[in-house]
């Protein structure tokens, strides 16, 4: 099956002061995104062990749409690299989650997501991809604190 062309494209950049294997296991659990991603509801683990092949479900709010969403992880190589992508959901995208150690103690996490605008998304047309970049970077922003606050050195 191929896939259907991206209509918007979102990358995002934080760092962390923490060890690339912390943000890594906090960042790739996706039962983790209720905390700091605004809108979800609850993830959880529906299969799998955190690898290649783990399903999880959110509950989530996009834009006051309330929605059922299964995502997989379909490559992954710890603690660097992460592809995860839309099994079933009213908004299909693949997530590309990269994490680059700056110094052992510093990581670089950049989140790139390829979004295909179904509806009812695409009637937001051009003011989709602002609306969905503003709403990555201010959630992102959250992760340093909540990283560097809540595990040990």
């Amino acid at each position: 099956m191929r896939a259907q062309p991206a209509d918007v494209r979102i990358a995002v950049e934080i760092v962390v002061n923490r060890p690339v294997e912390q943000v890594f296991a906090y960042l790739s659990d996706l039962r983790h995104d209720p905390h700091w991603w605004g809108g979800i509801h609850s993830s959880r683990r529906i299969s799998g062990d955190g690898g290649v092949g783990t399903v999880y479900e959110l509950d989530a709010t996009l834009l006051r749409v309330r929605h059922q969403t299964t995502i997989e992880v379909i490559a992954q190589e710890p603690p660097l690299r992460q592809t995860i992508r839309v099994r079933t959901g009213p908004l299909p995208y693949t997530a590309y989650y990269e994490w680059t150690p700056e110094t052992p103690e510093r990581t670089r996490f950049r989140l790139v997501a390829e979004i295909v605008a179904a509806r009812p998304w695409r009637w937001f047309g051009p003011l989709l991809s602002p609306v969905l970049s503003l709403l990555a970077r201010r959630y992102f922003r959250r992760v340093p604190a909540i990283l560097e606050a809540s595990l040990p050195e």
